[in-house]
Parts: structure tokens; C-alpha cells; sequence
């Protein structure tokens, strides 16, 4: 029986935006680069093979609405794919691009014409803004008002922010009244007893069972803890008949090439990916003319697409600099994207699998945190469910996962 395929069928709703269109992969991404045997960079094209080509793709408004007014035609995407925009938030907050009200236009009329859904254009109360939280708040209600009132062919995602379920639902409770198609929880990435936080603030606003809800999104997240999370919410969903669609993003398979890293596993238990790096002209050159004499000199074999890329890209193309977008790094950063699909595949089918496999997979820990959101989605009081396993979640949250880089050159 051939099932070279069946891992490949998505299980569930659940949706992963890659967030690839800043930097010196997006520009290849823009010029549709090509390999030296022809294949395309775009994994979301109809030229790239099927099997493997992804159909969702992240574009970001506030790297991209001066210096790219048309971005979804420049990336080469079509009505077929699925774009959601970022608004630009992160960046206002770290200081990235500076905030100013006048923006917020140009801003809205960027993600109209470049993505199908989006965020609302949010300041989060982080970073430059720390310790803003209410200024944060009224610039946010206020450009949401704006979204509101203009919003036309592209479907719109309410954010909200917070540091604990207090702040959540304050934030919650002043931009509820914007008629939007989902949510996006921000600030959720850097703390799961904070995403749960702002979690439990919708399911206590019943948010989960507005007809008009279509989307729930958590911002950046690159853990295996929250993607075995947001499947089992998803599942969830679809247990209950609640027609939602989970979705996350990330830029994690494209930037951690700039740090030289090719993924090579990932520890469920620890819940961990693992890397390895390679040597280039910068770091190590003394290693390349080994790379090319060696007698196999493709990359190492991690998942199905890396048979394709060893016709396309191999450690003869190391010259170029780790960091730079040649066929060496764009080999990388596909190879490290197929093995981020190749994962997700593989936790969903955990997750929607028997539960007594998932509970020897993964820590224990995370799988009681996993059935604390379906009791919590289940429940018709999820704020005392959240207070039951609020421990649970502050204590994974404490626990410290870095990137276990097997090998290093730098």
C-alpha cells in the first residue's frame, strides 16, 4: 500500500501563514528566484510541485506599504491562495517604524488590497510602548473604529492585548463593540499563561459561538507546545460544530538561517526543535573545500522534499554567505520550511489520532494543558476553568526551550 501521501491530507481546519515576505528572502520570493535545475522559490505557486506546494502566505504591512504598494502581485500570489495581512503592530511597537496616526490609512488600504484577512492595525504594550497599556489601548480602539467603518473585500481580525486576564478582558471589553470576522490574541506567544489568559476572556464572551466569528489567530508562535495547543482547540471546535478556523503564523524556518540553523528534528517530549549549521565563507571557510569533495554532497535527508532540493541545491553552492539570499541559504530556508510542514503534519495527526498514543508522546504537563482547553471550550464557565489550571499554565510557561543546535560553526 503506498501512503507516501497520507500524511500529507490535512486532518483539520488549522491553517500556518508562513511570514516570509520581509528581508532578503522575500525579495527572492519577489524575483521568483529559481534554482539551477529550475524550481522554483515560491512554495505557494502552481509551478511548484503540488505535493508540496503550501497555499497560505503572510505579507506585512508595516515593512512593506511604501516600498511595496502591490505586494500580493509581486510575490506572485493570486485569488487561489489565501494572504492574510499583518498590520504593522510589532513593528510600531519595537520602535521598527515609528507610529503616527496618518499611517493608519495607507496602512488599511495596503491589507484591502493585498490579503484576504487581516489584522486590525493594534499597538501592542510592549516593548517601546511598556508600561503604555492604556495609551496602547485608546490608539488601537481607534484605528479599529476606522477598520470598521471602511472595511470592504478584506475580512478583518480584532486584536487584543494584555499581560494577564485583568488587562485581557479591559481590552477585551473597550474594541467588542467592532464587528469583525475573528480574533487575534497578541502577546500570547511569549507566555502560554498568557495566551490562555487572553483565551478565557473570549470563551467568557462567548465569542466561540458568534455566527460572524469565522477566525482565531495567535500572533508569531514557533513552539511545539502551542501547535499541539491550537490543534487541540481546533479539534475542539470542530467536536462541538463550531465553524472556526484556527490559525497561526511564523518566520521562524526563514530567519533561522540567519543564525546559519537547518533543522534536522524535534523532541516532542521537550517539546524542542533541533539544529544543525553549516559552514560558509564567513564562519569556517577552511571546512568548504571538504563540503565539496565529499562523495554524497547533498544535504542531509530529513523529510520527502529534500529528495527534490538535492537535484536543485548542495554544499557545492556553500560560497555564499549564511545570511544572504543565494541557492545555499534559499536551499535552507526551503528545506527548514518542508520539515516545519513535515512536523505540523505529523502533530496533527497526533492530536486527532488516540488519545493514549498522544499522552505517551508528549510531556504530561502539556497533554493536562491540552484537555484544559477542551473543558475550558466545553465549559459554560471557562473563567472558573482557567482559574483551576492557572498554575498548570504559569508552569509551562516558566519552563526555558531553546533551538537545540546539535553542531555549531559560529
Amino acid at each position: 500500500m503506498d501512503r507516501s501521501n497520507h500524511f500529507k491530507k490535512n486532518l483539520s481546519k488549522f491553517k500556518f501563514f508562513p511570514s516570509f515576505s520581509v528581508g532578503g528572502f522575500g525579495d527572492k520570493l519577489r524575483n521568483d528566484f529559481r534554482f539551477k535545475n529550475g524550481l522554483t522559490c515560491r512554495f505557494y505557486h502552481n509551478d511548484f510541485p503540488e505535493k508540496f506546494r503550501h497555499n497560505e502566505f503572510l505579507v506585512s504591512a508595516g515593512h512593506l506599504y511604501k516600498s511595496h504598494p502591490e505586494c500580493k502581485a509581486e510575490m506572485g500570489l493570486t485569488d487561489e491562495n489565501f494572504v492574510m495581512g499583518d498590520s504593522g503592530g510589532y513593528q510600531f511597537a519595537t520602535g521598527a517604524v515609528k507610529w503616527k496616526p496618518e499611517q493608519k490609512e495607507p496602512i488599511f488600504d495596503w491589507l484591502e488590497r493585498n490579503s484576504d484577512v487581516a489584522m486590525n492595525l493594534d499597538i501592542p504594550p510592549r516593548f517601546e510602548y511598556e508600561g503604555k497599556f492604556d495609551e496602547c489601548l485608546q490608539i488601537s480602539s481607534d484605528n479599529f473604529k476606522y477598520f470598521a467603518d471602511n472595511q470592504s473585500s478584506t475580512e478583518y481580525l480584532n486584536v487584543i492585548h494584555g499581560n494577564d486576564e485583568l488587562q485581557y478582558k479591559k481590552w477585551y471589553d473597550e474594541v467588542k463593540q467592532f464587528p469583525f470576522q475573528g480574533w487575534a490574541i497578541g502577546g500570547g506567544s511569549a507566555s502560554l499563561r498568557k495566551f490562555m489568559s487572553g483565551f478565557s476572556v473570549l470563551l467568557e464572551g462567548k465569542e466561540h459561538l458568534n455566527p460572524a466569528v469565522k477566525y482565531l489567530h495567535i500572533l508569531g508562535t514557533a513552539k511545539i507546545d502551542y501547535f499541539l495547543l491550537l490543534l487541540k482547540i481546533q479539534k475542539t471546535f470542530e467536536e462541538m460544530g463550531i465553524d472556526i478556523i484556527v490559525t497561526t503564523d511564523c518566520s521562524s524556518p526563514d530567519r533561522s538561517v540567519v543564525f546559519g540553523s537547518y533543522y534536522v528534528g524535534v523532541n516532542l517530549k521537550k517539546g524542542t526543535w533541533e539544529s544543525i549549521s553549516f559552514p560558509n565563507e564567513k564562519f569556517n571557510s577552511d571546512a568548504i573545500p571538504e563540503y565539496n569533495a565529499l562523495p554524497d554532497t547533498t544535504f542531509p535527508y530529513c523529510t520527502e522534499f529534500d529528495e527534490i532540493l538535492a537535484k536543485q541545491v548542495d554544499f557545492t553552492d556553500m560560497k555564499q554567505l549564511t545570511g544572504s539570499e543565494g541557492t545555499f541559504t534559499c536551499g535552507m530556508r526551503l528545506h527548514n520550511f518542508m520539515f516545519y510542514k513535515d512536523v505540523l503534519s505529523r502533530l496533527e495527526h497526533l492530536v486527532y489520532g488516540h488519545d493514549f498514543i498522544l499522552k505517551q508522546t508528549v510531556a504530561t504537563d502539556v497533554y493536562e494543558m491540552m484537555h484544559s482547553v477542551d473543558e475550558m471550550i466545553k465549559s459554560s464557565d471557562p473563567k472558573r476553568v482557567f482559574e483551576k489550571y492557572k498554575p498548570l499554565y504559569t508552569k509551562v510557561s516558566n519552563r526555558i526551550k531553546p533551538m537545540n543546535i546539535t553542531h555549531t560553526f559560529f
